[in-house]
């Protein structure tokens, strides 16, 4: 880097992080906000930042925040899809599910009462396909017991 400021190098990397980032199917805004947020992340770790390797971890970290703005995005989309006319579960469902934690009660409801299927719940929670059946698979395990008592009637 003789002869050439850290400011100007820092500037070239991020026109360099936007095209390379736009060659993999990146929007230029979307790009520019990813390399704003790695300038920010620079700035904030300059007293400790060493030049060592700063081209690749400023590309990676200008990476992991188009990705994280990406999910948020997906997950904000898939929220005003809930359909509006299902906002507070009826009284009934509510009940039933009561007993059970807030992680069981939200997956129980996104399935069964807002009718979502295994990837758009993973998507909303930004988990897997194969995470969302098991953490299914034992929601219902737990609300089982529940829902037995209730019908050992007279």
């Amino acid at each position: 880097m003789a002869g050439v400021t850290f400011d100007d190098h820092l500037l070239a990397l991020g026109r360099q992080v936007v095209a390379r980032l736009a060659v993999r199917g990146i929007s230029q805004a979307d790009a520019e906000d990813a390399v704003g947020t790695a300038f920010e992340r620079i700035y904030q770790l300059l007293p400790e930042l060493t030049l060592t390797n700063l081209d690749g971890w400023f590309y990676r970290v200008a990476l992991n925040a188009y990705l994280d703005a990406w999910r948020h995005r997906r997950k904000e989309a898939l929220g005003a899809a809930v359909p509006a006319a299902a906002a507070p579960p009826p009284a009934q469902f509510a009940t039933l599910i009561a007993p059970l934690n807030a992680r069981d009660r939200e997956i129980l409801a996104l399935k069964y009462y807002y009718g979502f299927s295994y990837q758009e719940i993973a998507s909303a929670l930004t988990l897997k396909p194969e995470t969302v059946k098991k953490q299914l698979q034992r929601a219902r395990a737990r609300l089982r017991p529940y829902l037995e008592d209730d019908h050992d009637g007279p």
